[in-house]
C-alpha cells in the first residue's frame, strides 16, 4: 500500500504546481502535443491523450532536441524507467526492474531477433530513421505473446511522404566516435522506396588500469571498459499500392559488427567478436469497408555470433575424446546462430461507433545452432497463437478494453493470457486501471545450453535446465494523467508478480567440473516468484520566453523469492533482481529562439541513478550525468534543411574507476565533446 500513498502525495504536489503555472502558460509558445498518434498499447491508432492503455512516447521532436548518439543514449536519457549497462556483446536493458528477457523489442510492430548473453544488440537500429519510440510497461502478452512480461518498446520508423528526400547525418566525438547515416527516399506514383545506410565506430575507452582476474587485482591492464567496435547496416524498404484497397510491401536488411577485444593481464582474451544479421520480410494491407482492414506479414531473421581468433588459444571446448580443441589466428568460429520465421495475420474491424475489434493469428518458429554448447548442435521451438481484443466505448468518457490470447507452445502446451484496462476521462483528468496476465516460455538457451566461461575473474560452468517451468505474471497498474494546453503530468503505480521466475543461480559444482578447474557452477532454475512494484512520474511544460521543461522520476523495488519456506530467513528467502536501482530520474530544459532563417536551441539534460544491487561482487555506486547541447537550424526551406548540433556530454566529468568488471553502475568515459551535421534535400509532394 505504501506506493499507493506515495502516488497520492505526488499527485497533490502536482496540483500545487499546476495551480501556480496554469496562468503563466496560457498564452505562450506552441502547446505540448496531445495529438501524437500511438499504436503499441492496443494495436490500433489513438491520440495519446485518448489511448486506453497508458503509453510513454519519445517523439521525433524530442529525439531531435536531445541529439543523442545512439538508441541507448536516447532511451536512458529521456525515460526515467529505462536503464542500461554497456558490454562487449550488446545492451543490457532494464524496464521497471525487468531485464532484456522480459522486454519485447519491436521495429514497426515486428520482433527484433537475436540476443547474446541475454543482451540485445540495438546497434542494428538506425536512430536517424526513427520517427518516434513508444513504450508500454507491464505485461502485454495478450497482444504480443511470449516475452512481453516486463513491457514493449516499439521503434516506429519514418515514412516517406516526399517525391524525393536525401539526408545525411554525420557525428564525431571524443575517443574516435564516428556516426554516419544516409537515407534516400523516393515516392513515384504508386511506388515508395526507402534506402538507408548507417555506420558507427568507436575506439573505446578505459576507465581504470586495474583488473580483477581469478581473485587477484592486476595493475597496468590494457583491457578496455568499452572496446573498439565498428558496425554498419544497410536496409531497403519497398512498397507498391496495387489499388485503393491493397498495398504490398517488402524489406531487407544486412548488418555487421566487429568488437576488437584488447588483451588484459594476464593475456587471456585472444579473440574478437563478430556479429552478422540478415532480415527479410514481406506483407501488405487490405482496406475494406467502414475503415476495416487486414494486415499480413511473413518474415525471416538470422542472427549469427562468432569468435574471431587473434592467436592460438586452448578453448573451453572439448572433442569426443575429452581433449581440448585448439584454434589459431584468423579462425572464425560460430558460437550461436539464431533463426526465426514469423507469420501473422491481423484484422481490425470497426463494428459500430462503440466497438472496435482487433483480432489475429501468429506463428513463430525459432532455431538455435550452437556447436559445443548444445547437444546435437541445434534445437528448435515453435508456437502458434490466436488473439482477440475489443475496445468498447461505453460512453464518451468511459472506455473498456479487454482481450485474450490463446497459445499452443511445443514444449509447454496451451496458454491463456487475458488483459483488461479501463479509461475514464473527467475534465482535464484521465484515470486508467489495468490488469494483465503475462506468459514467457523458457528460451532454448535456458533449456539446453552448456558452456564454460571466465566471468568476473572466476572460471564458471553454465547449465540449462530441461525441467524449467514457463513463467507467468499478474500485472496491476493505476494511472492518473492531467492535461493543460501547456502542461502534462502523469503518475503511475504498478505491481508485477512473476511466478516461476527464471534466474541463474549458483549450485554445487560436480566432480567432473572440478577436474576441469571450474570454480563456480551456475544453472537456470525457477525461483518461487519474483515481484516488482513502484511508481513512475512524468511531466512536460512550456513556459514563458520559449522555455520547455520536462522530466520524470521512477521508484522501484524488485526482488526474487527463492523459496516458499516460511522458516527461511530473509537472506535465504529473498534476493534482489540483479542490476536494479531504487531511484532513477531525468530532467530536460530547452530554450528555443527563432529568427527568419535561423533557429537557436539550447538544452540541458540530467540523469540520476541510485546504486545498483547485485547478488554477487557487490553493489555499484549511484551517479548523475549532465549534458548540454546547442542546436543551430539554417536554410529552413521547402528544398533544403541544415541542422548543426554542438555539445558536451558528461559536463562534470564523472567516471567510475572501479576495477574492470565492477563498474557496472555506468561506463561513461568522462567528459565528451561532440558535433553533428544533418543535411536534408527534399522535393515535397503538393
Amino acid at each position: 500500500m505504501r506506493y499507493y500513498l506515495l502516488l497520492a502525495a505526488v499527485f497533490l504536489c502536482c496540483q500545487l504546481l499546476i495551480a501556480q503555472i496554469a496562468d503563466t502558460t496560457r498564452h505562450v509558445v506552441k502547446s505540448v502535443s496531445l495529438k501524437e498518434v500511438v499504436v503499441t498499447g492496443t494495436g490500433t491508432e489513438h491520440y495519446i491523450k485518448d489511448a486506453p492503455v497508458q503509453t510513454e512516447v519519445i517523439s521525433g521532436r524530442a529525439l531531435k532536441e536531445y541529439a543523442g548518439r545512439d538508441i541507448e543514449d536516447v532511451l536512458g536519457g529521456l525515460s526515467s524507467s529505462i536503464t542500461f549497462n554497456r558490454s562487449d556483446m550488446g545492451s543490457n536493458i532494464q524496464l521497471n526492474g525487468l531485464k532484456n528477457d522480459y522486454i519485447l523489442i519491436l521495429i514497426d510492430g515486428k520482433r527484433l531477433n537475436g540476443d547474446i548473453g541475454g543482451q540485445n544488440d540495438l546497434s542494428r537500429i538506425n536512430m536517424n530513421n526513427i520517427e518516434r519510440i513508444e513504450i508500454v510497461k507491464g505485461a502485454v502478452s495478450s497482444l504480443y505473446g511470449s516475452d512481453a512480461i516486463g513491457g514493449v518498446i516499439n521503434f516506429i520508423t519514418k515514412k516517406n511522404k516526399d517525391k524525393l528526400s536525401i539526408s545525411n547525418t554525420s557525428r564525431i566525438g571524443k575517443y574516435g566516435d564516428l556516426d554516419q547515416s544516409n537515407i534516400f527516399a523516393l515516392k513515384h506514383k504508386r511506388w515508395s522506396s526507402n534506402t538507408s545506410f548507417s555506420l558507427s565506430h568507436t575506439d573505446g575507452w578505459q576507465n581504470t588500469t586495474q583488473e580483477w582476474y581469478r581473485g587477484k587485482l592486476y595493475e597496468n591492464s590494457v583491457t578496455k571498459t568499452v572496446n573498439r567496435s565498428t558496425d554498419y547496416t544497410i536496409s531497403q524498404d519497398l512498397s507498391y499500392q496495387v489499388s485503393d484497397k491493397l498495398t504490398l510491401n517488402t524489406s531487407a536488411s544486412f548488418y555487421e559488427k566487429w568488437t576488437y577485444r584488447p588483451m588484459g593481464i594476464p593475456q587471456w582474451r585472444l579473440y574478437d567478436f563478430y556479429y552478422r544479421n540478415q532480415s527479410y520480410s514481406t506483407g501488405g494491407k487490405y482496406n475494406m469497408q467502414n475503415k476495416d482492414y487486414l494486415t499480413f506479414d511473413l518474415s525471416f531473421d538470422k542472427y549469427d555470433y562468432f569468435y574471431d581468433y587473434t592467436s592460438r588459444e586452448y578453448t573451453d571446448y572439448f572433442d569426443e575424446n575429452g581433449d581440448r580443441i585448439v584454434y589459431y589466428a584468423e579462425d572464425r568460429i560460430l558460437q550461436t546462430s539464431q533463426r526465426r520465421v514469423l507469420g501473422n495475420l491481423k484484422g481490425v474491424f470497426y463494428l459500430d461507433e462503440q466497438n472496435t475489434l482487433n483480432t489475429g493469428i501468429e506463428y513463430i518458429w525459432d532455431q538455435l545452432i550452437s556447436p559445443y554448447r548444445l547437444e546435437g548442435d541445434k534445437a528448435t521451438a515453435y508456437s502458434a497463437s490466436a488473439y482477440a481484443q475489443d475496445e468498447w466505448n461505453v460512453t464518451d468518457r468511459f472506455n473498456i478494453t479487454a482481450g485474450i490470447r490463446f497459445g499452443q507452445h511445443r514444449e509447454f502446451g496451451q496458454t491463456f493470457t487475458p488483459k483488461v484496462s479501463a479509461l475514464y476521462k473527467f475534465h482535464n483528468f484521465n484515470f486508467r486501471g489495468t490488469y494483465s496476465n503475462g506468459f514467457k516460455a523458457p528460451s532454448i538457451k535456458e533449456l539446453y545450453y552448456h558452456y564454460y566461461a571466465t566471468i568476473m575473474s572466476k572460471y564458471k560452468a553454465y547449465y540449462g535446465n530441461i525441467n524449467l517451468k514457463a513463467q507467468k505474471s499478474d500485472y496491476y497498474a493505476l494511472n492518473i494523467e492531467y492535461h493543460l494546453p501547456r502542461f502534462n503530468a502523469s503518475v503511475t503505480a504498478y505491481h508485477n508478480n512473476i511466478r516461476n521466475m527464471i534466474s541463474l543461480q549458483t549450485i554445487e559444482t560436480s566432480y567432473e567440473d572440478k577436474l576441469q578447474l571450474v570454480e563456480e557452477t551456475m544453472k537456470y532454475v525457477n525461483l518461487a516468484k519474483g515481484r516488482t512494484y513502484g511508481m513512475d512520474f512524468t511531466f512536460d511544460a512550456e513556459l514563458l520566453m520559449n522555455i520547455k521543461i520536462g522530466g520524470g522520476y521512477s521508484y522501484l523495488d524488485a526482488k526474487g523469492q527463492r523459496t516458499d519456506d516460511e522458516t527461511a530467513n530473509d537472506y535465504m528467502k529473498y534476493v534482489y533482481i540483479n542490476g536494479t536501482s531504487r531511484h532513477n530520474a531525468n530532467i530536460r530544459i530547452l530554450w528555443l529562439k527563432p529568427w527568419q532563417k535561423y533557429k537557436l536551441g539550447l538544452s540541458l539534460n540530467g540523469r540520476y541513478q541510485s546504486k545498483r544491487y547485485y547478488t554477487t561482487d557487490g553493489d555499484t555506486r549511484g551517479y548523475q550525468i549532465w549534458r548540454v547541447n546547442t542546436s543551430h537550424s539554417f536554410l529552413d526551406s521547402k528544398k533544403i534543411k541544415l541542422d548543426i548540433n554542438i555539445g558536451v556530454d558528461n559536463i562534470f566529468n564523472y567516471v567510475d574507476r572501479s576495477p574492470f568488471g565492477h563498474n557496472r553502475g555506468t561506463t561513461s568515459p568522462g567528459r565528451n565533446f561532440y558535433t553533428s551535421i544533418i543535411v536534408k534535400f527534399q522535393n515535397q509532394n503538393k
